[in-house]
């Protein structure tokens, strides 16, 4: 979180160096966008930390609405006070994002993205799995879990190819797997950086 919050000061000069922003929106219809990026994030219900890389793509239908795809692959989490530890949360989001009037290149938005998540878990209890061995660990089946994904955040546009953003996303959903047994998924995810962008449809000047 400290991390985070320090990326968010580093950014601020960089805005100051931009163009002064233009008298109307730069958001239209046409943008097409990518990123990749580091996210951090945190299992609410499990009180443990996790770390994925997000990758997007998002096309602006409207200056107000665009559709966008998200993939996270997960790298990391710790482990409960019960030993489980999830080893997978692969996750898929599509859906659709609002884009909030503003003047210039600052784009604040909110998305509403279900999904699905590819989830398995292991215990690394003190579980007795032989004669010979004392400790051991115990890989669940991984299952396709249903998610809902609602994200808060904003782009600001270098209008030619670049973008930064900044993204606070809420994950809902609940793993079942074979012990017979549950995970919850509900996570708060950050995520902050630089992105690409291209104009497939130009703005008409104005007369």
């Amino acid at each position: 979180m400290k991390t985070f919050i320090l990326s968010l000061y580093l950014l601020i000069p960089i805005l100051g160096f931009t163009q002064e922003e233009p008298a109307k929106r730069y958001v239209h219809t046409g943008i097409l966008c990518g990123d990749i990026s580091l996210a951090p994030g945190f299992l609410l219900q499990e009180n443990i930390s996790t770390v994925s890389v997000p990758a997007g793509i998002e096309f602006y239908v409207d200056p107000h609405v665009s559709f966008k795809a998200d993939v996270y692959f997960h790298v990391s989490s710790g482990m409960t006070q019960d030993s489980l530890k999830l080893i997978a949360n692969h996750q898929l989001f599509v859906g659709a994002s609002y884009h909030f009037t503003t003047k210039g290149y600052f784009d604040p938005y909110l998305s509403f993205q279900p999904g699905v998540s590819y989830a398995q878990v292991q215990n690394e209890s003190k579980i007795q799995v032989d004669a010979q061995t004392k400790y051991g660990t115990i890989d669940y089946s991984a299952n396709i879990v249903p998610i809902l994904g609602v994200a808060l955040g904003f782009n600001y546009y270098f209008p030619r190819y670049f973008h930064i953003f900044v993204e606070a996303r809420y994950v809902h959903g609940t793993l079942l797997y074979n012990a017979p047994g549950s995970f919850p998924l509900d996570e708060l995810k950050l995520q902050f950086g630089l992105g690409w962008n291209l104009n497939l449809i130009k703005q008409k000047k104005a007369a």
